[in-house]
């Protein structure tokens, strides 16, 4: 007599010294053949709804992994302070938290302006007025203009954008001003003198 499939005298336990098989088990409703979302029975429209969210999370790995899927549109963010650990376009070097300011602005109408090069305030300090434009700004400066604070590259500044950055409404924009006439003579020396 042979012994019963399962016993621990069957051949693949004596082989392996397994009693159980290491198949995963299996539920209910997938030996009787029914599947979530097509009326098995027992099932709510809980568990037909988690798993057609289920199938969604496949689909869209499986077309993440083809290379077909659709990625969400970011809106672009890299305008104000420096993140902790961002890289500095001109030294390469990574920034502390709010290591400096990134060249770029949300303008009024939704849409941004400037190159987005990361800089450093050392590199904003240091950096030649060629690199960097003759519009510069310090960490204290940036820091009290408050959460919406932005920087530009004098090239990357529209005539509109050199407005509100200085928050002048003529045309002179970032020119110097003529000295206004003040109590003092003008005699061509010092006030200590």
């Amino acid at each position: 007599v042979a012994p019963a499939r399962g016993s621990p005298t069957s051949t693949n336990a004596l082989k392996s010294g397994r009693e159980r098989s290491r198949s995963p088990k299996r539920s209910a409703a997938a030996m009787s053949g029914g599947t979530a979302g097509r009326g098995a029975p027992g099932k709510g429209p809980a568990e037909a709804a988690a798993a057609a969210d289920d199938q969604l999370d496949k689909r869209a790995i499986w077309e993440r992994l083809q290379g077909i899927a659709k990625d969400p549109v970011h809106e672009e963010t890299r305008f104000g302070w420096l993140p902790e650990g961002a890289t500095c376009s001109k030294c390469e070097k990574s920034v502390v938290d709010k290591g400096g300011v990134y060249c770029g602005r949300k303008r009024p109408g939704g849409e941004c302006g400037g190159c987005f090069a990361a800089i450093c305030w050392k590199c904003m300090n240091k950096a030649s007025k060629d690199q960097i434009g003759g519009i510069r700004t310090s960490k204290t400066e940036f820091a009290s203009l408050g959460p919406d604070a932005w920087w530009m590259h004098e090239k990357c500044m529209t005539p509109e954008d050199k407005r509100s950055y200085f928050g002048e409404e003529d045309d002179d924009v970032g020119k110097p001003k003529d000295i206004e006439d003040s109590d003092d003579e003008a005699t061509g020396k010092f006030a200590w003198e």
